[in-house]
C-alpha cells in the first residue's frame, strides 16, 4: 500500500469520517486505488454517487465527479442534482463534467484564485483530507437550495 493510500485509509478510521457515516450523511462504496466511490446522501434521502480520484493524497487536491452508485461510471449531466444559488453553481455539467466546480477541486480551483480569499472555508485541507470535501458536498445536498428530483407518480 502506498504512503498516498495508508494517509487516505487512515482518514476514514477518524471519528469525523465515522460520524458522518453512521449519521447517514456518507458511505464508502468502493477503492480501487487511486480512486475511491462515496454515496452522499440528500436531505430528501436521495443518494448521490462520487467519484474521487486521489493521487497526490492528501497534499494534492482530490477531483470529484459524480457517478452512478452501482457502477461507478460517470453520471449523465441531465441526471445530476438541481438547484438553485450555491448547489448550481457546484453541480454544473454545463461548466465540466468531469468536476465539480468548487474550490476544494483540483480541476475548479485553477483560474480562480479569487476564491482563495473569498471561500477560504471551501479550500482543501490536507489534514482534513477527504471528510471536509464530503461535508461540503453534504451541505449543498442537505440545503433547501437544493432541489429534490421529481419522480413520476406510482
Amino acid at each position: 500500500m502506498t504512503a498516498e493510500a495508508r494517509a487516505f485509509r487512515e482518514h476514514l478510521e477518524r471519528p469525523d469520517f465515522q460520524l458522518g457515516t453512521i449519521k447517514q450523511q456518507w458511505r464508502l462504496l468502493r477503492v480501487a486505488w487511486p480512486t475511491a466511490d462515496f454515496a452522499i446522501r440528500a436531505r430528501d434521502g436521495t443518494e448521490w454517487g462520487f467519484r474521487f480520484l486521489l493521487d497526490g493524497y492528501p497534499a494534492q487536491l482530490p477531483n470529484a465527479r459524480l457517478c452512478d452508485i452501482e457502477t461507478g461510471a460517470p453520471l449523465a449531466a441531465e441526471y445530476w442534482p438541481k438547484g438553485s444559488g450555491r448547489v448550481a453553481a457546484a453541480f454544473n455539467p454545463n461548466w465540466n463534467a468531469a468536476a465539480l466546480y468548487l474550490p476544494c477541486d483540483r480541476m475548479a480551483l485553477p483560474g480562480h484564485e479569487q476564491w482563495i480569499v473569498e471561500h477560504p472555508e471551501l479550500l482543501w485541507k490536507p489534514a482534513s483530507g477527504i471528510v471536509h470535501y464530503l461535508e461540503i458536498i453534504h451541505d449543498l445536498l442537505a440545503s433547501f437550495a437544493y432541489f429534490a428530483p421529481v419522480r413520476p407518480a406510482a
